[in-house]
């Protein structure tokens, strides 16, 4: 065991105050023991072959605290994230039913007011859901699905958010449209989000939402009186031809990277 700890800090010198070391050295020095334990049950029983052979599975200690250090440091800041936000939103929703009663009490405006409570909580919720896209986003593709539908939900969210503020505080007719529009933002945020991430099928998408969005864009328009019922159908045929021009786009770049590699491949 000497040489293991002597192996080990010529390694990785002490550096005071650092606990993550320290733990990381002693796991190493289990580590060492029982392998050493392992190969003395199989029979080799000199003392220096046992210790040079468990050393030189050991080569890097460096590099795999380096390692050690980024993943433990990185589980320890998600650790005090939770914390935090179980406070902060803890703190967050007082403040917002506080807020509630000091405004209602204050403007016996209670008909109007209670959009507060609703929306604070709507609004925290956003912050959950963006949450939930930030994590699911720096895991692997397969995870994403996740971070969309994290990503989908905060936008629909938000636009109800908007839809209740504008409800409670105003007699707007036709409020209904936000949250059309985010519907909208909730498809476009998707196709961003799969094109930005390079998923494999992010054109598709596109080709699916685009037809989706002009339905709404038709809906919007005709109900605001901007232009006709008659005439604003023209969005949804319009947004065929646009699905269409992307089509080529996508076969035409896809040919030119063919024999942009033919090319190169010729010239090998």
């Amino acid at each position: 065991m000497e040489n293991y700890i002597s192996y080990i800090n010529k390694e990785l010198p002490d550096k005071p105050g650092d606990k993550l070391l320290y733990r990381y050295k002693r796991q190493v020095l289990e580590e060492m023991t029982a392998r050493a334990n392992e190969i003395s049950s199989r029979g080799l029983k000199d003392r220096k072959v046992i210790d040079d052979l468990v050393i030189s599975e050991y080569p890097d200690l460096s590099g795999s605290y380096a390692e050690f250090y980024k993943k433990e440091t990185a589980a320890m800041k998600r650790k005090r994230n939770i914390i935090l936000n179980v406070i902060g939103s803890a703190i967050y929703l007082l403040s917002v039913v506080i807020i509630f009663l000091g405004v209602s009490f204050v403007t016996k405006m209670w008909d109007k007011t209670w959009a507060i409570v609703v929306d604070g909580v709507l609004l925290w919720v956003v912050y959950l859901l963006s949450l939930g896209v930030q994590n699911f986003a720096s895991m692997k593709k397969i995870f994403h699905i996740f971070a969309r539908a994290c990503l989908m939900g905060a936008v629909i969210v938000f636009g109800v958010a908007a839809f209740v503020l504008v409800v409670a505080l105003t007699d707007i007719e036709g409020s209904w449209i936000i949250v059309m529009f985010s519907l909208i933002a909730m498809f476009l945020c998707d196709a961003v989000f799969c094109t930005t991430h390079k998923h494999r099928l992010a054109i598709f998408y596109w080709l699916l939402y685009i037809p989706v969005i002009s339905v709404f864009v038709f809906v919007i328009i005709g109900a605001t009186g901007l232009i006709a019922w008659r005439y604003a159908w023209i969005f949804i045929p319009l947004s065929l031809v646009i699905d269409l021009v992307i089509i080529l786009f996508a076969i035409g770049r896809n040919k030119l990277s063919s024999l942009e590699v033919a090319d190169t491949w010729n010239e090998n």
